[in-house]
């Protein structure tokens, strides 16, 4: 190999390995290393992967729905989202994550809507999270015969971890089926 080639290699080595020095650099995320943000702030070059921040998830979140019948009485509490369980075609081709994520960005909706203090449950009832969760359930799952109205759950637990009791985030009203 000639000299030129060598200096070539070296020179591109250089530029990748400075690259990702400043990439894992800026991954901090207490930002002692802020010089890769100061010269690129959008991230544009030296990309910014804080998968997990600013806050980790910290629960799972479960949607149930139960229905009502013509004697008032409830079923039991079923759980909408059973995520599917991965396979290896899913790295190709996993239509139903869609479907998936869409439910799930909705109950992460509903979560950060209610939490805010002004928030009234008629002014949830309204938001696009809201409708699109009910829409779902009213039309894409299968419901008792019977019923006259259904009702919606979100819930959180702490996964794996079943020393924890898994709370109720938020309570939807009944709503008619037909």
């Amino acid at each position: 190999m000639n000299g030129s080639g060598r200096v070539a290699r070296m020179v591109v080595g250089g530029l990748l390995g400075s690259w990702f020095v400043a990439t894992a650099l800026s991954q901090d995320p207490f930002r002692k290393f802020p010089g890769a943000r100061r010269y690129d702030p959008s991230g544009a070059v030296v990309p910014d992967w804080r998968f997990f921040a600013p806050r980790p998830g910290m629960h799972d979140y479960h949607l149930l729905f139960r229905d009502e019948l013509p004697d008032d009485s409830v079923t039991e509490w079923r759980e909408i989202l059973p995520v599917e369980q991965r396979v290896p075609r899913h790295f190709v081709w996993y239509a139903n994550r869609r479907a998936e994520k869409v439910l799930g960005d909705s109950v992460v909706g509903i979560i950060g809507f209610s939490k805010e203090a002004d928030r009234k449950k008629e002014d949830i009832q309204l938001s696009i999270s809201y409708l699109t969760l009910l829409n779902y359930l009213t039309y894409q799952e299968k419901h008792d015969p019977d019923a006259k109205r259904t009702q919606f759950l979100i819930a959180a637990s702490a996964g794996y971890d079943e020393t924890e009791e898994p709370m109720m985030l938020f309570l939807s009203n009944l709503h008619p089926l037909s």
